[in-house]
């Protein structure tokens, strides 16, 4: 009880949403010791928020615009009081002990400023791989010993690494309100490549815990629609050129407006509804790029 004790006091859980799905349930059931922000960026059913509202260990803020997942996710660290912030997404679902773990790996680190789980699936088998900061990626992968190891999961225990996802987070606030958390000219997606690439230029240590695990059902935790599923779309490539500063000017972003046209007539001519949405909102968010001030 005395860990438990300890999470309770320390650790404070945000949980941003939007048109949430009832999987965030799952997620919540195994957080019922700690203290949990949640964020409604806007477009949920209301018996689900009637239904979070009844969780006691939760403060729920309804934002009067979708602020989108960095700049919501800013909003609710500036209000946590607690040690350590956990950043779950609704559709990630981890146990109390693995979180207890997590915490542990965290404070065994000076100076850490995050410590993420190892990544399951439904049936508890590894399906997580580490990935590396872009900038490095080639120097990375020259080097054969970490290629093997990345690919057949030989590495265990604690290991410090360059690149996680947001998808679920243990921060160190100490650390991280030094160096902030999400850069706001990201609305979705890459937000976590530019933390920690300010994290890794810092010399900050980003831990994988392999003693802690998580179950994370990607997409699971927002309901499907064709806008939802444009936005997604948009906002993955829109973010990228972003995150590499690509200069408008670039025979590469020509390239790719035609490229995504053409991909765009050809899915919709053969009715592949589906791929054609995907290749009209990357189409979208390059012209847009190139047209931003």
């Amino acid at each position: 009880m005395s860990d438990i004790n300890y999470l309770k006091n320390n650790i404070t859980a945000i949980i941003v949403i939007y048109d949430v799905t009832s999987q965030i349930f799952e997620c919540l059931n195994n957080l019922k010791y700690i203290k949990i922000i949640i964020i409604d960026n806007g477009n949920c059913d209301k018996k689900i928020i009637d239904k979070l509202l009844q969780f006691k260990n939760i403060k729920y803020i309804k934002s009067k615009k979708n602020l989108g997942f960095g700049r919501a996710n800013n909003f609710a660290f500036k209000l946590v009081k607690t040690k350590y912030t956990l950043l779950i997404n609704a559709d990630v679902v981890t146990t109390t002990n693995d979180l207890i773990n997590l915490l542990q790996t965290l404070e065994s680190y000076p100076n850490t400023a995050i410590a993420v789980p190892l990544l399951v699936d439904e049936k508890n088998e590894n399906f997580d791989h580490i990935e590396v900061l872009p900038e490095i990626g080639e120097k990375f992968d020259k080097i054969d010993e970490n290629k093997i190891g990345l690919k057949k999961n030989l590495l265990s225990g604690d290991t410090c690494i360059n690149f996680c996802w947001a998808a679920i987070m243990l921060l160190n606030n100490s650390v991280v309100k030094k160096v902030g958390l999400f850069n706001k000219k990201y609305f979705l997606y890459w937000e976590d490549y530019e933390l920690c690439r300010k994290l890794f230029f810092l010399k900050l240590p980003i831990i994988k815990s392999y003693n802690s695990k998580a179950f994370h059902l990607k997409h699971a935790s927002v309901n499907y629609s064709v806008l939802n599923y444009f936005t997604m779309q948009f906002h993955h490539v829109y973010s990228s050129y972003l995150y590499f500063n690509l200069k408008k000017k670039d025979f590469i972003i020509l390239k790719r407006i035609f490229i995504y046209l053409f991909r765009f007539l050809t899915y919709l001519m053969r009715l592949k509804i589906k791929k054609s949405i995907k290749n009209l909102a990357r189409l979208v968010a390059i012209i847009k790029y190139k047209l931003k001030k």
